[in-house]
């Protein structure tokens, strides 16, 4: 089997979405009808596990409102709660690729993946396609352990908000900045070489 089913380009952006999932539907009709519980099983959980992140905002907003009544660091425990309650979801959606040999395995990650490649006169939009067999476990197998990491970040961050242990803080602040600075210097160099290629 191909590690990868290719998504039809062109057409409208609800398209490409209606056709990697009529893409992940036919391949889970292929499958055995254990596969085909697993996979219902897994989308009910990854579902339920949303309530989870809908709670602590709703915690964290309700805190933000009421600061008077609340201690000074429950503000941004709660919110830095909010990524790492995540967490559950991303590994839940990780374990149902791993086990459906299918990444994405659900609609609820968003939109598929795209790639913008820059070229002269413009940028060339490639939608990244539906992974099967191998590649779906390395997908997968990736998404946990990143959902891993981060949720151990932001818990770990939100710990030390809570108990202002500032020698916790100090290094986790470091690192979210060094983070968010790269990130930014990636974007606005991304931007600058897709503005020299636009003008060509």
């Amino acid at each position: 089997m191909k590690s990868t089913i290719s998504v039809p380009e062109g057409g409208t952006k609800s398209e490409p979405v209606q056709n990697l999932r009529s893409q992940l539907a036919e391949y889970v009709a292929q499958q055995p009808a254990s596969k085909q519980t697993f996979h219902k099983w897994m989308r009910i959980a990854e579902v339920a596990s949303l309530a989870i992140p809908v709670a602590v905002f709703a915690v964290a907003l309700y805190v933000s409102i009421n600061w008077k009544a609340v201690p000074q660091t429950a503000i941004p425990t709660a919110w830095l709660c909010l990524p790492a309650s995540v967490t559950p979801f991303l590994i839940i959606v990780g374990v149902h690729a791993v086990g459906l040999r299918a990444f994405p395995p659900t609609g609820l990650l968003g939109n598929p993946l795209r790639v913008a490649y820059p070229i002269p006169g413009g940028q060339v939009s490639k939608m990244l396609p539906l992974r099967v067999g191998r590649q779906a476990l390395v997908w997968g197998w990736g998404l946990v352990v990143m959902a891993l990491i981060s949720g151990a970040f932001w818990g770990v961050f939100a710990y030390a908000a809570w108990t202002v242990n500032l020698a916790m803080l100090e290094p986790l602040i470091r690192i979210l900045a060094s983070v968010v600075g790269v990130g930014i210097a990636v974007s606005i160099l991304y931007s600058i070489f897709r503005s020299i290629f636009r003008s060509r």
